[in-house]
């Protein structure tokens, strides 16, 4: 094994391989595959000069990816049989059972890629990520990511998406030096390197009220459009944590479009405005950024612009105007941009959950359609609060006519 495509006066002083393990096989040959990483590869990567760490980057290099696929350990299907009929007999009260699943004795394959990564000096390649610049085994997971996703292309196989944080916490990695001859020599014994993240099969979490899930789980039964709201936010950081950046700025763009909207229909509920009435309000202005030029401040009061610093803006900015790059360019985006979109969605709903509560007098029935007791809690004077719990309780069985109004509503929205 060779490393070639080299610029001149650039011959890397070794290189850093990595062995990544997957969660499934994959039907790639073995035999090594040469990748050539250049100032392209780069930037559709999102790497601009700036990210760039010369301390052990060339300006161009070859990287090499090595496939193997192995048998080990117990097939996770047979597994987690055994696991759920365990349970199930001390739940019922039976003996546990002896006999085993024929499927019992199937190999159980994964595959495992080596990455070698050419570097200019061993410190450097081994130094974690820093100062937002790229370091190697982010640009080798970058590698196998993209191998994945072109055999994904290829042969139709529904291979989930390898984000970073699908990676194994400990991945070992080994330095090798390159000899006169060009070959690569490896002396040094194995390290672990240890990522920054936990797959969540391995986090013990603290235990959860029984109650206050149970209160969720009616919320969703009877169709409550603020849980659903709260659903979309809370999936949007669960796959932020999980390091799919673009489906959170997608969740989180869901749930401020279906925050505003449903405010907005809630209040010409209110209103006494019929579903169709609605729905010409929508197809008139058929932008949301319109709706909420238009529609909103002279109703709930404060700023509503777009161009001015705050919670709406932000949402525009950091929110809409990144929803709106990813689906035309087809980009992938970044952490930074996945944990603003968070921040601002959170602060949105902050934001109309307050000019409810203000409101209240107003849109009584938004307010019990839209906020719960902590929104009042956290939003209201001490001198109006009881009365607006009270507006609260009063309220709240209008939920079911609204949210009939609602689907009446989405239906007329869809014929226009």
């Amino acid at each position: 094994m060779e490393f070639t495509d080299v610029p001149q006066g650039q011959e890397p002083a070794g290189v850093i391989a990595y062995s990544f393990v997957l969660p499934y096989a994959v039907p790639l040959s073995t035999e090594p595959v040469q990748i050539y990483v250049g100032h392209e590869y780069l930037r559709i990567r999102g790497v601009d000069s700036s990210e760039r760490d010369h301390s052990w980057m060339q300006d161009a290099f070859t990287c090499f990816l090595s496939w193997s696929t192995m048998e080990h350990g117990v097939d996770p299907v047979y597994e987690g049989s055994v696991l759920a009929s365990t349970v199930l007999d001390k739940v019922t009260g039976r003996a546990a059972r002896e006999t085993q699943p024929e499927t019992a004795n199937l190999p159980h394959e994964r595959s495992v890629v080596v990455v070698m990564v050419p570097v200019k000096e061993r410190t450097a390649a081994l130094t974690p990520p820093h100062d937002g610049k790229v370091d190697p085994l982010t640009l080798a997971h970058w590698l196998v990511a993209d191998t994945l996703r072109s055999l994904r292309i290829t042969a139709g196989i529904p291979l989930p998406e390898l984000h970073y944080k699908a990676l194994n916490p400990i991945t070992p990695a080994v330095f090798g030096t390159l000899t006169d001859a060009g070959s690569i020599r490896f002396d040094e014994d194995q390290l672990a390197i240890v990522l920054d993240h936990l797959p969540v099969q391995s986090i013990a979490w603290d235990l959860v009220d029984a109650v206050a899930v149970g209160n969720v789980f009616t919320q969703l039964t009877l169709g409550s459009v603020s849980a659903l709201i709260r659903d979309h936010h809370a999936r949007s950081h669960a796959e932020h944590v999980a390091g799919d950046y673009r489906a959170s700025v997608l969740s989180n763009a869901i749930t401020c479009e279906v925050a505003l909207d449903t405010t907005l229909a809630a209040m010409l509920w209110e209103e006494d405005k019929t579903p169709a009435e609605a729905a010409r309000m929508w197809a008139d202005a058929s932008s949301i950024t319109h709706r909420v030029k238009t529609m909103y401040a002279h109703r709930l009061g404060a700023s509503w612009n777009l161009d001015i610093d705050g919670p709406v803006a932000d949402w525009r900015h950091r929110v809409v105007d990144v929803r709106n790059s990813l689906i035309h360019s087809g980009r992938t985006t970044s952490v930074a941009e996945s944990d603003r979109a968070g921040e601002c969605a959170a602060d949105l709903i902050s934001f109309i959950s307050m000019r409810l509560v203000l409101a209240w007098k107003t849109y009584p029935k938004t307010l019990a359609v839209m906020c719960g007791p902590s929104s009042v809690d956290q939003y209201a004077s001490k001198n109006q609060r009881a009365n607006i719990h009270k507006a609260l309780e009063t309220n709240s069985a209008s939920a079911g006519e609204f949210h009939r109004w609602r689907d009446d509503w989405l239906k007329a929205r869809a014929s226009l």
